[in-house]
């Protein structure tokens, strides 16, 4: 008996002493947590305090608009959890919101020019066009262009080559040597790995699985990828002639002979108006400006005076908007952290408000995707026909829209791509990976099922496919190409046998889409606005953008990591293009299920 209380009472000592350590441990961590709560605060509170008080009062009348363009140029981004330490980092770039500020400053008389800054700028062909374009119209005003960097890519060149005086680093890097594109085959490394992929595809062109199962690019990929390269090679050639006055012909055969290889052959090629620093740049904005070489110039960044321009110059609102709904990145079922991508049912839930809100009077859907699940795709598509129904819906279509991306396009009462969109690729495929040689060579590991039926485990890794199981799955992809090309068909208002032609899984830039009837208009966002506008049959109008910007703290707080880590330097030409393009096959080969994906990532540079 005297041994059962001691128990009891140890018993209820330790239940005591347990309760106490769970409380003090609860109380520290909530301690923590408000801590952590306040400095965060704390430190929002006074970033945005010490930021807004970088907004000028009224600008000088000899103002420069200086974008230092050093990132990757996206259609939008979060808003920075700590905007003074954010300022001037080399990250994604918010092109809607550079070419807000290009347009407002166009109309401002205190702002005479602008200066360039273009090292480290990526971003794809579309994205380049559309902001070439904003700056060609801000030129047309008869505002000067100053552009300088130390490496000229060709896509910096390209933007670059509009500016009234183009400055290069006297040792500086551009080499003019046209355009390539790479991809990465697997293949020999899943061979190694005892790794087999079980392929199902429809389309001789639907190349998003060879990187897994060749050792090359099929002569079908290198026939769609040829067109695709040429058609932007020759958008660039065309475009670098008008604004510098070569002929195609020569800037073909300075390319062709490695001509410009060092910055004194590119002066002499006049691809560059000075060999200079810079504060040589600096000195020919003072010249523009008619300054006197020892004063200051009085700049304001893009960031700056659009909060500028929020500040002093209020619009009034409009009764009837044109809602932009921005959609980047790969389509996916379900929320998925720590990427970007079109999730179904968010984007559906977006779009259905947008559709019942009176005030909105049509919608732009702003695509950026290669595209994704086929399931995701379908159920954005219908949702996009309903929304049609009661009020227009226009495709704008950036740098790319293939696959389930151009799927969800197909939907849209009208469609706008850029020449160089990459566009099309109706077509789909299922990958699975068959682990079991893997397993029992490499790891010594074997698999054993019991099972009710004799394809229960059909989707288990440790075992391939029978001959019988592969014709099943082969004619789900079949109906659902089939699917695919019904629903171009019905949202293009098409026969479905042109469709067919078009389809097999083909690539196709957008002035040719546009040729076959995949897309209505050539243009940027801007002229989808307008046309959302007139198909609505309202004139008076303000522009909304969904989904509306929000912090993404530990998105913030991982992306100022990878900024100071050599490893993912937005700057490194060689490891971003192969880091991108791993990125996207990792998602490709994650995906179980219909899927529609374009061919794979590639980037043409």
């Amino acid at each position: 008996m005297k041994k059962w209380s001691i128990l009891l009472l140890n018993s209820h000592f330790m239940k005591k002493f347990l309760k106490q350590i769970i409380v003090i441990a609860l109380g520290t961590m909530l301690g923590a947590g408000i801590s952590v709560g306040l400095v965060i605060g704390t430190f929002v509170v006074i970033s945005k305090h010490a930021y807004q008080a970088t907004v000028p009062s009224h600008l000088s009348p000899d103002t420069v608009l200086r974008l230092t363009l050093h990132g990757q140029l996206v259609d939008s981004v979060s808003a920075p959890l700590l905007p003074i330490f954010d300022k001037d980092k080399p990250h994604e770039l918010d092109l809607i919101a550079i070419k807000k500020a290009i347009c407002a400053a166009q109309k401002n008389e205190h702002i005479k020019g602008m200066y360039l800054d273009v090292e480290g700028l990526s971003g794809g062909w579309a994205s380049l066009l559309e902001l070439r374009d904003t700056l060609a119209a801000f030129k047309r005003t008869g505002k000067f262009i100053v552009a300088y960097g130390s490496t000229y890519t060709s896509k910096s060149y390209y933007l670059a080559a509009l500016a009234d005086e183009i400055v290069l680093h006297p040792s500086g890097n551009f080499m003019f040597t046209g355009l390539q594109l790479t991809t990465l085959f697997y293949k020999g490394l899943l061979d190694k790995l005892d790794i087999s992929p079980q392929i199902f595809r429809v389309g001789r062109y639907k190349s998003a699985i060879e990187p897994f199962t060749r050792y090359a690019m099929s002569d079908a990929s290198k026939d769609q990828y040829a067109t695709l390269l040429h058609t932007i090679y020759s958008h660039l050639l065309q475009t670098i002639s008008k604004a510098r006055n070569i002929t195609p012909a020569v800037l073909q055969q300075l390319a062709s002979t490695l001509h410009v290889t060092q910055p004194e052959k590119a002066y002499q090629a006049h691809l560059f108006t000075k060999i200079g620093y810079a504060s040589d740049a600096e000195q020919l904005v003072k010249s523009k400006l008619a300054l006197p070489a020892d004063s200051k110039v009085n700049y304001v960044d893009y960031h700056t005076y659009n909060a500028y321009c929020e500040k002093h110059m209020p619009t009034f609102p409009s009764p009837h908007k044109i809602a932009v709904l921005v959609a980047t990145g790969a389509i996916m079922d379900e929320e998925v952290m720590g990427m970007k991508h079109i999730s179904a049912g968010a984007f559906v839930k977006t779009l259905k408000e947008l559709r019942e809100d009176a005030s909105i009077k049509a919608i732009v859907v702003r695509i950026n995707s290669p595209g994704g699940s086929a399931l995701a795709s379908d159920t954005i598509w219908k949702e996009i026909m309903l929304t049609r129904e009661h009020k227009p819906v226009v495709a704008s279509m950036g740098d790319v829209a293939a696959s389930g991306g151009y799927y969800i396009a197909a939907g849209s009462n009208y469609i706008f791509a850029q020449p160089t969109t990459i566009t099309g690729s109706i077509g789909i495929f299922a990958m699975y990976f068959d682990a079991h040689a893997l397993l029992k060579n490499k790891l010594g590991i074997v698999g054993d099922v019991v099972k009710t039926n004799p394809s229960a485990d059909l989707f288990n890794p440790t075992r391939p496919f029978t001959t019988y199981e592969k014709q099943v799955i082969q004619q789900h992809i079949e109906a659902g190409y089939e699917t695919f090309l019904d629903r171009v068909a019905t949202g293009r208002q098409m026969k479905k046998e042109i469709i067919v032609a078009l389809g097999e899984g083909r690539v196709w830039p957008g002035s040719l889409a546009k040729k076959h009837g995949l897309v209505d208009e050539l243009g940027g966002l801007d002229k989808a606005i307008r046309k959302a506008a007139s198909l609505a049959d309202v004139k008076s109008y303000q522009v909304d953008y969904f989904p509306k910007h929000r912090t993404d703290l530990f998105r913030q707080l991982m992306r100022h990591w990878r900024e100071e880590s050599d490893f993912l330097d937005m700057n490194s030409r060689l490891f971003i293009p192969y880091y991108n393009m791993l990125t996207n096959l990792q998602a490709i080969a994650s995906q179980q299920g219909t899927q529609a994906w374009w061919p794979y990532e590639v980037d043409i540079e």
